[in-house]
Order: structure tokens, then sequence, then C-alpha cells
């Protein structure tokens, strides 16, 4: 089973009672220090909010992470039915991992409507395939067989000031099941990657930091395809306080803005 496999298995979760489901981690959800990836919990989260409504898709999304999670336990995704609408649905989801809420998710749904339209001028779109793979730039020595194929388009985060903007390129490294619920959860999971760092690029050079995600919002303005490269373009406009504030926008090929997104968190120099 690949690593993408194994993903997709673990946003698969069991369903233990009417609005509760569980899932866990293992490999393709665990940090370099062996913690439980913030997107992963997100992932599943935002799975176990979308079981819960039929007919509208989920259009917004804003979490805390409470606690760290650990990698090789379960958990347990309650989900809480808030609000059923004419248009709208609202759902609570607290993760719960060893008896503790380790995170806690909204999400609202909307019935699908026409309506205004209008954007902000995109990026530059090129095609990504010649790009160097960010995941070998780390020196990952599996690189080829990451869940999530990323490649740079600006200069990666090293020992060195840089501006805090910073694009890179996302998609599935295989094939994904033709589920707009699966495409909008690893698009939920892959965009827990990137921001913060962000947010460390002016300050680089006064070495390696120590980062953790305290809260990440999504706002989706069409449904995302995610085994197409879409463009992740990302700043931060500030850092105080021990934290760092990063915005994030996600374009289709077409040069359509799909999600929008931000997170704060902890960074520290390590």
């Amino acid at each position: 089973m690949s690593l993408l496999q194994r993903l997709i298995s673990r946003l698969d979760l069991e369903q233990r009672s009417a609005d509760a489901y569980a899932g866990g981690a293992g490999e393709g959800g665990v940090t370099e220090n062996s913690r439980l990836f913030g997107g992963m919990v997100a992932a599943q989260a935002t799975m176990a909010a979308q079981l819960s409504v039929d007919d509208f898709p989920l259009h917004s999304l804003h979490a805390y992470f409470l606690r760290p999670g650990r990698p090789n336990s379960e958990i347990v995704f309650e989900v809480t039915r808030v609000k059923e609408g004419k248009n709208f649905r609202a759902r609570n989801v607290s993760a719960v991992q060893n008896e503790e809420i380790i995170f806690q998710l909204q999400a609202s749904f909307q019935r699908q409507e026409s309506g205004v339209a209008h954007q902000d001028t995109a990026p530059m779109i090129v095609d990504p395939v010649g790009l160097p793979n960010r995941d070998q730039l780390r020196g990952r020595a599996n690189w080829r067989e990451m869940p999530i194929d990323v490649r740079m388009a600006t200069e990666i985060t090293a020992n060195e000031k840089l501006p805090p903007d910073q694009q890179i390129y996302l998609r599935a490294n295989g094939e994904l099941p033709d589920d707009p619920k699966v495409h909008l959860a690893m698009v939920v999971y892959a965009s827990d990657r990137s921001l913060l760092d962000t947010a460390w690029r002016p300050h680089a050079d006064k070495g390696k930091q120590s980062g953790a995600s305290l809260d990440h919002s999504m706002w989706f303005h069409q449904a995302p395809v995610f085994d197409e490269w879409l463009l992740y373009d990302l700043h931060s406009p500030a850092a105080n306080g021990g934290r760092g504030l990063a915005f994030g926008a996600m374009y289709n090929p077409s040069g359509e803005r799909i999600v929008s997104i931000a997170q704060e968190g902890v960074m520290r120099l390590r």
C-alpha cells in the first residue's frame, strides 16, 4: 500500500454511532519529531463533519489545535449538529483522545446556489512539473513516495533571511477516489504546511524554529479537485509575542481562487 493509499484509508473513518467516528494516525500522519500531524486530525475532523451532512457542500471551517496528539492512539470525532437551516448547516466536531479534547472544529455548509463572483488578480500559474520537489530539497530519502507532491516555485526556507512570501504547488501523488469529500479533506490535510514556515522566513538566519499550529481557518470558494496541481500562494503579514500569522490562497490551473486560508501558530527559536 502506498503512502497516499494509507492516507486515504485514514480518512475512511469508522462510524461508532450516529454522530461519532473513530480514526487514528500512524504512517502518513506523524511528524519528524513523532507528533501527530495537525493536518491529519483536521482532515479527519472535516470528514466527520461532512459525513453528517448529506446534500450541502462545506464552505468554511474554523479550528483550534488544543493539545498535542499521540500518533498511535485512537481518536474519536464527536459531531454536534448545531444548525439545520434551510440554506445552511453547522457542525461542531471535538476530537477526543485518551479522554481529552485535542482539537475542535466548527464547519459550515451551504446549499448550492449561484451568485455574483470576483477575485483578486491571480499569481502567474506555471507548469510545476520541472520545479524542485520540496521533500527532496529537505533531504527525505523517500520523497518520491510522499502522499502529497510539493513543488517549490520560490526558494526553500534555509538559514538566510527571506521575504515572508512563498509559493508552492500541491497535488495528490497518485489517483484519488471520485468523491468530493475526500478531495476537500485532502486539501485540508495539505493546507497545514508552509504557513508557519512562511512566517519564519524573515528570521531564518537566527536558527531553526520550533512551531505548532494554534488555529486554522479555511473558506472554500469552489470545490477543490486535488488530483490537479494547485498553486498555494502564502504571505505572513505579522509575527510577535512568540506567534506568527500567515495567510494563504489556493488557485486551480485556470487561475481561479478556490480556497482561502489563515493560520496563527507558536513560533519560537528552537
